[in-house]
């Protein structure tokens, strides 16, 4: 298996679409709500690398927030992802996550470039189940330019009864709202968002906008 990013785009050099998790770990999130992200996330990583092409294609990071944002997934090839254990804890530093999500993925498009590989405009997945605790609105204001402008395509997810949907909905273009994931449906949410990433991959060409071709049929039965 290659060791680091560069060595798998020799020995891998099929198009890239990046993938960025950006989830609410903070305290509200303890008990059955962790135990099922960690499934979710589990499954999603598992059903993509199910996925002939997908499994090539993809490159995965996860970035929490609970106190503080943590990289605790360095984005990589799906094949080269060790599932995390995600704990508990603080508030909900949303913004501060969300900056560290974008400088991430930039980085990630720019090494693409240096080394000749084509890719997909990247995917930023961010679910909470509260409203953001730190000073947000820089970032919220660039994710949503980014969405717009389709440089990225944003898929917001608010967790539960007692999620601010209203300032989720600020990192999100006016055409793609957040959702509400009702109950504890986070498996069902993840495997349509692995069907989701497969289906565009296929269909889609590299470098070119695909937030489109994105079907948000199914959330109504989450």
């Amino acid at each position: 298996m290659p060791t680091n990013f560069y060595d798998d785009l020799i020995d891998n050099p099929t198009p890239r679409c990046p993938c960025m998790l950006v989830l609410d770990v903070s305290a509200s999130m303890d008990g059955e709500p962790i135990n099922e992200l960690n499934e979710g996330v589990n499954q999603f990583i598992q059903a993509v690398l199910q996925d002939d092409f997908a499994s090539y294609a993809v490159d995965v990071g996860v970035i929490t927030f609970g106190g503080t944002a943590q990289e605790v997934v360095p984005i990589k090839s799906v094949q080269q992802v060790e599932v995390p254990t995600l704990y508990t804890t603080g508030n909900t530093p949303m913004g501060e996550a969300v900056n560290k999500a974008i400088e991430v993925l930039e980085k990630r498009k720019q090494e693409y470039k240096n080394s000749g590989v084509s890719y997909y405009q990247p995917w930023l997945v961010l679910m909470s189940d509260g409203e953001p605790t730190d000073n947000y609105k820089a970032a919220a204001n660039k994710l949503r330019h980014l969405a717009e402008t389709k440089k990225m395509l944003v898929i917001a997810v608010g967790i539960g009864n007692d999620c601010n949907l209203s300032k989720l909905s600020e990192f999100c273009p006016s055409d793609n709202p957040p959702k509400q994931l009702t109950g504890l449906k986070f498996q069902e949410f993840f495997k349509w968002l692995s069907q989701s990433v497969g289906e565009v991959i296929t269909k889609s060409t590299p470098g070119v906008s695909f937030i489109a071709t994105v079907s948000t049929n199914g959330w109504e039965s989450f």
